[in-house]
């Protein structure tokens, strides 16, 4: 359906021109976009939470409560960078050992790691374990210390084709780094995000993120929300299969909303127009695999006789 390819694309457009404002910020040294970078910053749920920025953790909250996890899928560039790795894993010939699969929620981890990053934020000790697990926090130690000495170096590689290009001159790598153990998280981080995302999709953004695990709250009870239309579903599993979130039951014909991201990924593989965003919560027209009060006195006789 047209509005299906339309929710998607645009959420692409989305998330692919807020990773460029952010990382044009923190990775090039010239500030390319310099006001829209510090702008992307400031729209971040947990740099507002911890700058009291009320207004934007409201509207984030309000946003979610409409829309679900639309910051997640959208305007977190540590989750795009996600979707960009798990995506190049799966270009090219289809390979099913690299499809996804519903998995049950992993509560006590991320309800526990959000926890932790409230108990010391609350108490003002160990306040690396917030910037260690925030989103933008992470996604600015990977842009710094990888990004930008590569930009770097590759800008003085060219620098002598202008006077323009001269004006990015940069120190060399070694120079770049300002902190080698700001270097080696960084690369732990690439590493260690990275290779989930490969495997298992968005398996940080629903395990150990903070926005996340607060966001999940909210989306649970979003007014929009991806349902299953169980009357048209075939089980084909071509939504669980692309889902980043793991989490469509198709089993019990359920998407978890506390997890989904919004992707709208699932709802464009569907041959059936089973799956969609909306208001609606679909009830199955005809029960299925459901004991009525006339099969239980039916089987409570057969018992009886026999």
């Amino acid at each position: 359906m047209v509005i299906n390819r339309t929710l998607r694309y645009g959420r692409i457009v989305v998330s692919v021109v807020a990773f460029t404002a952010a990382t044009s910020g923190l990775a090039c040294y010239g500030m390319l976009w310099p006001r829209v970078a510090a702008w992307m910053e400031s729209i971040q749920l947990i740099p507002a939470t911890l700058t009291l920025s009320l207004t934007t953790f409201v509207i984030w909250l309000v946003v979610t409560l409409l829309f679900g996890r639309i910051y997640c899928s959208s305007v977190c560039p540590l989750g795009t960078m996600q979707d960009i790795i798990a995506r190049l894993r799966r270009c090219g010939r289809h390979d099913s050992s690299k499809d996804y699969h519903y998995s049950p929620p992993l509560n006590r981890w991320r309800y526990g790691s959000l926890l932790i990053v409230l108990g010391s934020l609350m108490s003002g000790w160990l306040l690396y374990i917030p910037a260690l697990l925030s989103p933008w926090s992470a996604y600015e130690r990977i842009a710094v210390n990888c990004m930008r000495p590569v930009v770097g170096e590759g800008i003085n590689a060219f620098s002598e084709l202008g006077e323009f290009m001269s004006l990015w001159h940069t120190p060399p790598v070694t120079v770049a780094i300002a902190s080698a153990l700001g270097a080696v998280v960084a690369v732990v981080t690439l590493i260690g995000i990275g290779v989930l995302a490969a495997r298992n999709g968005r398996t940080f953004c629903n395990t150990l993120c903070p926005a996340g695990s607060l966001l999940s709250f909210v989306s649970n009870y979003a007014v929009f929300k991806i349902d299953i239309d169980t009357d048209k579903c075939i089980q084909c599993r071509r939504c669980e299969h692309v889902c980043k979130s793991a989490c469509i039951n198709l089993t019990d014909h359920v998407v978890d909303g506390s997890r989904c991201v919004n992707c709208f990924d699932c709802i464009n593989v569907c041959p059936n127009d089973a799956i969609r965003y909306t208001t609606r919560r679909k009830q199955l027209s005809i029960p299925m695999m459901q004991q009525t009060t006339t099969s239980l006195t039916m089987t409570s006789e057969n018992e009886t006789i026999s």
